[in-house]
């Protein structure tokens, strides 16, 4: 409960301290306004902080066009392009539970990732959708449950939670977290199996 509250004091501290408004601190709507660390402030205060994080339209394509160029090049196993959208220190963690609920954690880093696409194997296919997009200045998030097929066979599914940062005018993924379930836990892409 105590990690729980400072995790949320946290996240306030940090939304009140990137408002999009632009002006000084102090002014603007939200000065002379605390919000709690339990209510998150009230409704009011979470759709302000909400819509101060929303993507404009082309950030939004920007940085899911980079989540999907992960995907692609995990699929047609493409180093060079796997590590032009990945940041060289990268963390990567995965957190899987197996059909017995056994529940297992590991990390990955880009030259593992890298050594893992040279190997001959059958295509990977992973999918995302229905992502959720939060901008502040030039860091993102997106959080998106995901399926994922080695050949023609579903291996697992989750959800993937990515940070990007944009260096100029290019995104890039600078940290992936990931869960890991088991079929037949798994929900899958609303368009089926990939063709």
């Amino acid at each position: 409960m105590i990690r729980n509250n400072a995790v949320s004091v946290l996240a306030v501290i940090a939304l009140a301290a990137c408002g999009s408004s632009g002006d000084e601190p102090g002014e603007g709507p939200e000065a002379g306004t605390m919000m709690s660390a339990t209510d998150g402030g009230g409704p009011a205060a979470q759709a302000m902080a909400s819509a101060d994080h929303m993507p404009s339209d082309a950030d939004r394509a920007a940085i899911l066009a980079t989540v999907q160029s992960l995907f692609d090049a995990l699929g047609e196993r493409d180093t060079e392009l796997l590590t032009a959208i990945l940041h060289p220190d990268i963390l990567m963690h995965s957190v899987e539970r197996s059909a017995a609920g056994e529940r297992s954690a590991s990390t990955s880093t880009l030259e593992g990732m890298v050594a893992r696409l040279e190997a001959d194997g059958p295509r990977m296919t992973e999918r995302m959708w229905d992502p959720e997009v939060r901008i502040s200045g030039d860091l993102a998030t997106v959080w998106t449950p995901y399926d994922f097929y080695v050949g023609e066979d579903l291996s697992h599914c989750g959800a993937d939670a990515f940070i990007l940062m944009r260096d100029g005018g290019d995104w890039q993924v600078t940290s992936l977290s990931w869960t890991r379930l088991q079929p037949p836990e798994c929900e899958l892409h609303p368009d089926g199996p990939p063709n």
